[in-house]
């Protein structure tokens, strides 16, 4: 998981509102009256719609609330990034077809499952119908928000409830700063190439998969000393860790989300003991017709007792590039021992480079946890330090479970997180993740 600890500074030169809401017409509306501009807002397409006057940064989003939304984290993270740093404001839009008290109850409820539960403090209801907005006014106290009406007073009345808030803090627990910061660079550039605030208007569509990967590259992977690297386009999952930590058995289980079959042939031999079982890098492949992911195993580097470790080392030089791999450093919940805690600069070391910025604490034995995570953590300051030097990034797996939501989160924290490798759906069948 990854905090942000200080507040953003406020988006230079203008005071940055995001509208929500279901009704485009309605968003419309409400963008020209902020802007005091009526030539404003007059893209009914379902897309984001930036545009900036008098002082106001004002986004049009497209429909958050769709059930039926392909592709909701990229949603998100376009949204994040056509905001970066933080926006001041967030309106929700309130169309007479969809004032009952149900609906509009349930759209707060996501956006605070989606940006968190501060998130009302920074919002403001804004009614169509001024009847609706007299009887509703006890979301007011339930939520801790604002509620108003769509008047001819609203750049007065934004300024005055943008300055009762500093700007909204954004938790970036599901997903990584550096990649909001790589897609906001990617708008800048279909933008042709001019910074968005500096833009009166722009309407970039969200990405789509057929688009990701133009808008996102990624750059040449390095080499290592002369060791030969994989010039393929495949993404690479790095499990490193000491013997006994269940790097095979958390491999498996991300094998088996991603869709492999569970047998002894598709998947990393396992064990249940501190032995080395790992002798050797070996490699599972996962392709489908939109993602090709390699999950590496690796034997324990740093044992003393491993045959040709040198050999294993840059073995997985090959696959542990910067710009296209994810390192799960593998422990054992309950287990750090004196090795842990100085082994994440022996294994960059070891490989050539900092790791820890393309790393995620994988934690074992989730099931034994008895308890608050948190609160473990808290009390373990050794385990506690290493996970700060991996930019606050971890976490817990139970290999015994078969849900495969544990690893589409785990995936959501990688910090080179994109869409190119997003999780996407799943199959209704069985449950396995597609990529």
């Amino acid at each position: 998981m990854s905090l942000r600890n200080d507040p953003p500074p406020p988006y230079p030169g203008s005071l940055t509102i995001a509208m929500f809401g279901k009704s485009i017409q309605l968003k419309n509306t409400i963008g020209k009256r902020i802007l005091n501009d009526n030539s404003a807002f007059n893209n009914l397409s379902n897309n984001f719609v930036v545009e900036m006057k008098n002082g106001f940064k004002v986004i049009n989003t497209p429909d958050f609330f769709e059930k039926e939304c392909p592709s909701p984290d990229q949603l998100i993270i376009d949204f994040l990034a056509h905001c970066h740093p933080a926006p001041n404001l967030f309106i929700l839009a309130i169309d007479t077809e969809n004032s009952e008290e149900e609906k509009i109850v349930d759209q707060i409820k996501q956006l605070q499952e989606i940006f968190g539960e501060n998130t009302t403090l920074h919002l403001v209801i804004l009614f169509q119908d001024f009847e609706r907005f007299h009887s509703l006014d006890h979301l007011k106290q339930s939520f801790k928000t604002r509620l108003a009406t769509a008047n001819e007073n609203l750049p007065e009345e934004c300024r005055k409830w943008c300055s009762a808030h500093p700007c909204f803090l954004y938790e970036y627990k599901n997903y990584s700063e550096d990649v909001v910061k790589r897609r906001k660079a990617a708008l800048e550039k279909i933008s042709h190439g001019d910074p968005l605030h500096q833009h009166g208007r722009e309407g970039a569509p969200a990405m789509t998969p057929s688009t990701s990967q133009d808008a996102l590259t990624i750059p040449a992977p390095e080499h290592y000393g002369g060791n030969s690297v994989c010039e393929d386009d495949i993404f690479n999952i790095v499990l490193l860790g000491l013997s006994g930590t269940g790097k095979s058995a958390s491999a498996n289980t991300i094998l088996t989300a991603l869709g492999t079959r569970n047998d002894s042939k598709h998947l990393f031999k396992s064990e249940a003991n501190s032995v080395m079982t790992t002798t050797r890098c070996e490699v599972k492949l996962v392709k489908s017709s939109r993602r090709t992911v390699r999950l590496v195993d690796t034997a324990d580097f740093l044992d003393e007792q491993l045959e040709d470790a040198q050999a294993q080392v840059d073995e997985c030089k090959k696959y542990c590039q910067r710009e296209r791999c994810m390192v799960l450093l593998v422990l054992q919940l309950g287990r750090f021992t004196e090795r842990d805690r100085d082994i994440l600069p022996r294994l960059e070391d070891k490989l050539g480079w900092k790791i820890r910025e393309k790393t995620i604490v994988l934690l074992t034995h989730g099931e034994e946890l008895k308890g608050s995570l948190k609160k473990y953590l808290t009390a373990m300051d050794p385990l506690s330090n290493l996970i700060k030097q991996c930019g606050n990034r971890y976490h817990l797996f139970n290999n015994k479970s078969k849900k495969s939501e544990q690893v589409r989160q785990l995936i959501k924290k990688c910090p080179c997180y994109e869409p190119r490798f997003e999780i996407l759906g799943q199959d209704p069948k069985d449950d396995c993740l597609l990529l």
